[in-house]
């Protein structure tokens, strides 16, 4: 294979759940199937768990994928964001992606993907759970339809069997908070704040009241914790309580 498979992920902000309902899932699965024609884009595999879901997707223009990601992620957060009466940033670092360019590689990662809910321990069987591509494979309907599919493993692959031997751990996956992370993703929280109330950064600082907007902001709608936002903003914890007795 001379032209890169995707493994791309999209997480919560904050690790927070946002496909916790079975119509939130079946919604973003929605507009991926609609936005994916517009694009050229093939799903290759995809898990959808409580606060991401993993996608294996097949594109031969990345500016169309960053473009379908985009839109994709857009529509979504507006629907779920509508839904729940909140506002402000819904995915963490808005997706991830790593490259697959060998068919071992891009069998070890369906089986990675695949075995997500199973190392949740959400079920015991990868064919239990229900927001998979598993079951896909295993009755050769779904995802293994798309022409790339039947071009690597032809009309007849037992993917039963193919899928059986143990995968490669080696992906990428849902990492642990650490103080760089969570400062970009509280930087992006600021900038979505600043873009919905018209503020700048001199105006946050200067001013206490648009400071302690900020911070119910980060606290109650992007789910920080208080002592993450008083971490990035370089305040005092005494300056933090303050504010909070305020809010």
């Amino acid at each position: 294979m001379n032209t890169p498979f995707l493994h791309t992920m999209v997480q919560g902000v904050n690790k927070e759940y946002i496909f916790y309902k079975e119509e939130y899932i079946e919604k973003y699965l929605d507009i991926i199937e609609q936005n994916k024609k517009d694009y050229d884009i093939d799903i290759i595999a995809f898990c959808m768990m409580n606060n991401h879901a993993h996608f294996l997707v097949y594109t031969e223009n990345m500016n169309d994928f960053g473009k379908f990601m985009q839109k994709t992620n857009l529509q979504y957060a507006q629907m779920y964001n509508r839904k729940e009466n909140r506002c402000g940033v819904l995915f963490r670092n808005r997706y991830q992606t790593e490259p697959i360019y060998d068919r071992k590689y891009l069998i070890n990662c369906i089986k990675y993907i695949h075995n997500n809910p199973v190392k949740a321990k959400m079920v015991p069987k990868c064919e239990d759970y229900k927001y998979s591509s598993y079951n896909d494979y295993m009755k050769n309907t779904g995802v293994t339809k798309c022409k790339i599919v039947k071009e690597i493993f032809g009309n007849d692959c037992d993917f039963s069997k193919l899928f059986n031997e143990s995968y490669d751990k080696r992906f990428m996956d849902i990492e642990e908070d650490d103080k760089e992370n969570c400062n970009q993703y509280i930087l992006e929280g600021i900038r979505e704040f600043e873009k919905m109330f018209s503020y700048n950064t001199i105006d946050i600082f200067s001013k206490r009241v648009i400071l302690k907007k900020l911070v119910v902001f980060l606290k109650e709608e992007c789910k920080f914790k208080y002592v993450e936002i008083r971490d990035f903003l370089d305040i005092s914890r005494g300056a933090m309580d303050v504010l909070k007795n305020r809010i």
